[in-house]
């Protein structure tokens, strides 16, 4: 059966799907599967290279009244600039590797190949898991080097920043600092998330905590205790602190840090006009049929004040470590600079 592959049929085949469903790849770069977009980040998708986050933050403005004009309070205007990267799938396949494959699926299903076209079973069974599976890693542990674009010996992991190195630079950054949590070392996890909760600011609306995939199996493991207890592993519980709040184990997360972050401070950056994950080309050569694909896609914080990120650094105290900050953006927390 493989010997009667016609390669130029099966490329116009691609293209005639492309053309029907453009946006077939769209829904993989923004699948619900990816890790980061179960944490339902706030979607901003005109974005195509560099993003500010404008913010005007004001301090105390009551006071008693009177009959004079007497000025009180302070502002404090700032922005952020973020980005997301471009990045392309350029995939090559030989159908005689999957052609079998196909067939074989096609058969299971009782499908002709009108109804099972050898097209769709590429771009949306074939292609789809190994997108999710770099992008999972991709938007983790990523690291950009700007020296890979263009080179014809890629290598993966440095078409985009993932947030280990995200939070690395705003922890590093004292201009717009992040809100530390001082934990002490060598607590178990689950002491460490009950005390990074209990360092939260007090009006800070947070839904969510993160931390690594392997700190979060610790977790539900040394609460399910003793270990006759009766387990069900469906109770929505499983995933929620003491205090009520999801708390998610992230695949590559850099262990030892729990992070956390004011509702809808965490955003998704994409660019749903110019560079959707559509299917740009398909070409033949020789043996093999080529895909092109490109999107733009990036995740941050929009206000690094408004992140929480645990430490047991002794020279960290608990805040913006910045008395100055620290009255601006949490005036209501006794915060020591």
């Amino acid at each position: 059966m493989a010997d009667n592959i016609d390669l130029t049929q099966i490329a116009n085949e691609i293209v005639r799907y492309g053309n029907a469903n453009p946006l077939a790849l769209q829904g993989t770069v923004l699948a619900p599967s990816l890790v980061l977009n179960k944490l339902n980040p706030t979607a901003l998708g005109k974005v195509k290279g560099k993003w500010t986050f404008p913010r005007i933050q004001v301090g105390h403005v009551v006071q008693a009244f009177s009959d004079k004009w007497t000025p009180f309070g302070t502002a404090q205007f700032a922005k952020k600039v973020a980005r997301n990267f471009h990045q392309k799938l350029n995939f090559l396949i030989s159908p005689y590797d999957v052609y079998g494959t196909w067939l074989e699926e096609m058969y299971h299903e009782e499908k002709n190949p009108a109804e099972m076209p050898f097209s769709k079973y590429l771009i949306e069974t074939t292609l789809p898991p190994i997108v999710i599976s770099d992008l999972n890693i991709l938007s983790v542990k990523g690291v950009y080097d700007p020296a890979q674009v263009g080179s014809t010996t890629p290598v993966f992991g440095k078409s985009m920043d993932g947030i280990n190195i995200i939070v690395d630079r705003m922890v590093a950054n004292t201009a717009d600092p992040v809100f530390k949590i001082p934990v002490a070392a060598g607590l178990n996890v689950v002491d460490r998330v009950t005390a990074f909760e209990n360092g939260l600011p007090e009006h800070a609306n947070v839904d969510t905590i993160i931390l690594s995939l392997s700190e979060f199996n610790d977790y539900v493991s040394k609460r399910e205790t003793p270990s006759d207890k009766y387990i069900d592993f469906n109770d929505p519980q499983r995933g929620k602190t003491k205090f009520g709040r999801n708390i998610v184990g992230i695949p590559g997360l850099k262990p030892g840090r729990i992070i956390a972050w004011i509702n809808g401070n965490f955003v998704r950056m994409y660019d749903r006009k110019d560079n959707p994950a559509k299917i740009d080309m398909v070409q033949v050569q020789d043996y093999d049929v080529k895909v092109f694909s490109q999107w733009h896609l990036g995740y941050d914080w929009a206000v690094n004040q408004f992140v929480f990120v645990e430490t047991n650094n002794a020279d960290d105290e608990r805040g913006l470590n910045n008395a100055d900050a620290n009255g601006l953006y949490y005036p209501g927390e006794e915060l020591i600079a």
